[in-house]
């Protein structure tokens, strides 16, 4: 598939071999090379979780160091028969050696596990060991080097020596793919506390084969899995998670990744200051939201956000609360947290007088609504009081909140297990519950045990865009700007009329290369001071660095000697035919930056930050959206201007902006970046740009070699 506005390929389904990874998931027959009579080897250990897991089928040790009478033994893979799973647990040459005789003739071996480290984890020498290893497998599927294994509870095979897999734990819609063995059981315990049950978990290790774009695919086929939990410390290849994470939400698959680190390393951009300030953090996170994905930072909102999403509520963009308690106390401190994700709405004077005339001792009706400490004589009208305050036209969701509820277990636990019933989603915050009761609840994904996790489970549901953004997109259409003329530079007298015919609002400008024609240029388009005087030229992209710009000439004279000034500054840096710019100075409330960038790995991306002089400064907020340009990317965008600015900002203005990047980005596939910088915050709300360059030049699909 592939887009060609953009110069973007995007590739087909990747060719995985689903029936070989059937074989490593449902095996039948399992050979370990490793096995010793040392009850700590991992060869030993591997082989008690794999029958205290529940696996019926044959074992065999490969050359095993001392007969076994419990486990045949086998002096090579090519006479072992069918192997369905080959464990691995030696040191890294020798594991070399042994995947080297699953290609040999007679050999069937459907997958491996590799347990062994000292690879590519280990520097130089270990990468050339793991490049061997990768060799000698050709196409066999194998997890690791340097991993944890996997479990399949449908499968019932345990090939894993995790410590964690001693603990009872149940089966749930859940399946763990982590890119380090140890914390996918962190996550797992995580889960298991609150009740949340796997049905699969996998480590990936050095992903010398199987990565994990790789099994996110294949598992969200798994009819048993609603919520892949994924663990990230790098992805190598940004389009085959993109397209797994795609593929998991055509499935009907909730995908929530926990990242950390980095991915592939941010590139560099040649001149564009907003895209060289792009970090990966901003690029992962905007491929995420173009598909899906749940990013969150730790570990207990990645459970939080399982545990939500395993019966998930689409919420409008910014849900209205009903909040219903007794106490009013707690009432408050759910309004005072909930407000980064949620609205606590006053209840229309309709149905405070429904509330009312249910007679339920209410001691607050206007929301929160106080049931008062003796709400325990009204449990069993409580779905009316739910029914009421969900049908106020300005409440998309409940909250209610109760406290111990040891004198009143069936009718709390009455009350969690038909949360999912209720004609609204309604959340149970069961504050002080004896031990054990919310994990035993956690099945209904609504059930929480404080007000923060209320809050981390409203912030993980889906969310419809709102009306404004998809009205914003929908009512645009991308239109072509003129010819642009070929350069590796493209100056603001290019840029700033291309994006201007594109729909970007774009401060006016009177230009020449005499003082005499910039003058009578100002007379025509900008006869009002004060003005902004630069010189532009493709060898001088950052001007302000060179002396080449002046602001604020507040008179005639001022401007004449400076345009003079510049004109004789241009011929002396050895700038030929420069133009002098002339424009008018725009009031503005504040600035951001907008870029656009075609990365190695993201392709092409759009990007905010900073505008003016901290442009490039370290640690300030940055949003980026894939390109072409949806809704989800406009919303954050949106979003994002608003938070770095400190004040609304009109979404027609910003869809505007916006849309012209993407039409230039669109229209010119040898335009590999563009930097809008500043572009003003007017005190109406609007945007107007004031500076623009773009840079091309690379390879023929136009990015940068």
């Amino acid at each position: 598939m592939t887009d060609v506005a953009h110069g973007q390929t995007t590739p087909g389904p990747r060719a995985v071999d689903h029936r070989r990874l059937d074989r490593l998931f449902f095996p039948q027959r399992i050979a370990i090379a490793g096995l010793s009579p040392r009850p700590e080897a991992w060869g030993r250990a591997a082989y008690q979780y794999l029958r205290a897991g529940g696996f019926t089928g044959e074992v065999v040790a490969l050359r095993p160091r001392q007969p076994d009478p419990e486990i045949p033994g086998v002096d090579s893979l090519a006479d072992a028969g069918p192997i369905d799973v080959l464990i691995v647990a030696i040191p890294a040459k020798g594991a070399i050696e042994v995947i080297t005789e699953t290609g040999a003739v007679g050999a069937d071996v459907g997958g491996a596990v590799v347990f062994s480290s000292g690879f590519a984890e280990e520097g130089e020498e270990g990468r050339a060991l793991q490049d061997q290893l990768v060799g000698a497998a050709g196409e066999l599927p194998f997890l690791g080097p340097n991993c944890l294994g996997l479990v399949s509870g449908p499968g019932h095979v345990v090939v894993s020596v995790s410590g964690f897999l001693g603990r009872e734990r149940r089966p749930g819609p859940v399946a763990l793919v982590s890119q380090s063995g140890a914390m996918g059981f962190v996550l797992a315990e995580q889960l298991r506390r609150r009740g949340v049950g796997f049905s699969y978990y996998v480590s990936t290790g050095n992903e010398a084969a199987l990565g994990v774009a790789d099994l996110v695919g294949y598992l969200a086929q798994r009819p048993e899995v609603r919520v892949l939990g994924c663990y990230l410390e790098g992805v190598r290849d940004v389009m085959a998670w993109r397209e797994a994470c795609r593929h998991a939400m055509a499935m009907g698959c909730k995908v929530v990744a926990l990242k950390v680190g980095s991915t592939v390393a941010a590139q560099r951009a040649a001149l564009s200051h907003t895209a060289s300030a792009a970090g990966e953090a901003e690029l992962f996170e905007a491929v995420c939201r173009e598909e899906g994905v749940t990013l969150v930072g730790d570990e207990v909102t990645f459970a939080e956000a399982v545990c939500a999403l395993g019966r998930p509520s689409v919420l409008p963009a910014r849900p209205g609360l009903g909040v219903i308690t007794m106490s009013g106390g707690a009432g408050a401190m759910i309004a005072d947290q909930v407000g980064a994700v949620a609205e606590v709405p006053e209840l229309s004077p309709a149905t405070r007088g429904a509330l009312r005339a249910l007679d339920v001792g209410l001691a607050g009706d206007g929301n929160p609504v106080d049931l008062t400490g003796m709400f325990n004589r009204h449990l069993g009208r409580l779905d009316e009081v739910i029914g009421v305050v969900g049908s106020d036209p300005a409440i998309d969701a409940v909250a209610l909140y109760f406290t111990f509820g040891d004198r009143m277990l069936d009718a709390y636990r009455t009350l969690s297990g038909h949360l999912a019933d209720l004609p609204v989603p309604t959340w149970f915050v069961w504050a002080g519950a004896p031990d054990g009761e919310v994990a035993a609840q956690a099945g209904t994904a609504r059930v929480v045990a404080t007000i923060p996790d209320l809050v981390r489970s409203l912030a993980a549901q889906p969310r419809q865009p709102l009306p404004a953004v998809l009205h914003a997109l929908e009512v645009r259409t991308t239109r072509r700007p003129g010819p642009l003329p070929a350069g590796p530079v493209l100056t603001e007298t290019v840029v700033g009329p291309a994006l201007a015919a594109a729909g970007m609002p774009y401060v006016v400008m009177a230009a020449g290369q005499s003082t005499g024609e910039v003058l009578a240029a100002v007379d025509q388009v900008a006869p009002t001071p004060p003005w902004v005087v630069k010189v532009d030229h493709p060898g001088a992209p950052h001007r302000a660095r060179l002396g080449l710009v002046s602001v604020g000439e507040a008179d005639r004279p001022a401007l004449e000697a400076t345009v003079d000034r510049l004109v004789q500054a241009a011929r002396d840096q050895g700038l030929d035919g420069a133009r002098v710019v002339v424009e008018p100075m725009v009031s503005s409330v504040g600035a951001v930056a907008l870029g656009a960038l075609r990365h190695r790995e993201y392709g092409p991306v759009l990007l905010v930050g900073p505008g003016g002089a901290q442009v490039e400064e370290a640690g300030l907020r940055r949003v980026a959206a894939c390109l072409p340009l949806s809704v989800r990317g406009l919303d954050a965008v949106h979003r994002g201007i608003e938070a770095i600015v400190g004040a609304p900002v009109d979404l027609d203005a910003v869809a505007d902006a916006l849309v012209a990047l993407d039409a230039l980005m669109a229209g010119y596939p040898e335009i590999t970046e563009v930097d809008v910088n500043p572009v003003l915050v007017t005190p109406d709300h609007g945007l107007i740009a004031v500076d623009a360059l773009a840079v091309a030049g690379g390879r023929p699909d136009g990015i940068p070699a």
